[in-house]
C-alpha cells in the first residue's frame, strides 16, 4: 500500500498528523492544489488502509509511562497485547522487536494507578517480565 503513495499523499498525511481537524480547503491552499483533489486523496488513503482512523491526543494526566513487556518463548503475543489494551489507563499497545515483545503507553493519575496497571500486566499468563520507564517530559 505504501508504494502507491506519492509525495502529495505524504504531504497531506503530515498535515493531518499535526491537525486531523484541519479543513480540506486549508490543506489545498497550503499545497496549492484544489480542495476536490485533497478530498479525493484523503478518501483513497482511508480506503487503502493507510489512514486507519482520525483521532485526537489529549493532555496527559499526572503520570505517563512506557511499560515494556517480555513474554514466554513461543507464545502468541497478539493475544497478550490485546488484553493489555483493555486495561484502564493504557493508551496504546505495540508489538515490537528486540529484547522485549510488547510496549504499552500508559497515562494515569498517580503512582498507585500505575502500579495497578503494572501488576495487572504481570499477572497475565505467559508474561515473563516488565520494565517501566516514566515519561519526564512530553514534547
Amino acid at each position: 500500500m505504501r508504494n502507491k503513495t506519492d509525495e502529495l499523499d505524504w504531504e497531506i498525511l503530515n498535515i493531518l498528523k499535526a491537525n486531523a481537524r484541519i479543513p480540506y480547503v486549508a490543506i489545498a491552499n497550503s499545497l496549492d492544489v484544489s480542495e476536490g483533489m485533497i478530498r479525493q486523496r484523503v478518501k483513497k488513503l482511508v480506503t487503502s488502509g493507510i489512514i486507519k482512523r482520525f483521532t485526537l491526543v489529549t493532555a496527559s494526566h499526572t503520570l505517563k509511562a512506557i511499560i515494556e513487556v517480555s513474554v514466554e518463548v513461543n507464545v502468541h503475543t497478539t493475544k497478550i497485547a490485546n488484553n493489555i489494551k483493555k486495561i484502564d489507563g493504557v493508551e496504546n499497545v505495540y508489538e515490537i522487536s528486540g529484547n522485549n515483545d510488547i510496549v504499552a503507553i500508559v497515562d494515569v493519575d498517580n503512582t498507585l494507578k500505575l502500579n495497578d496497571v503494572i501488576e495487572n500486566i504481570r499477572s497475565m499468563k505467559n508474561v515473563h517480565n516488565t520494565e517501566t520507564k516514566l515519561v519526564l517530559k512530553e514534547i
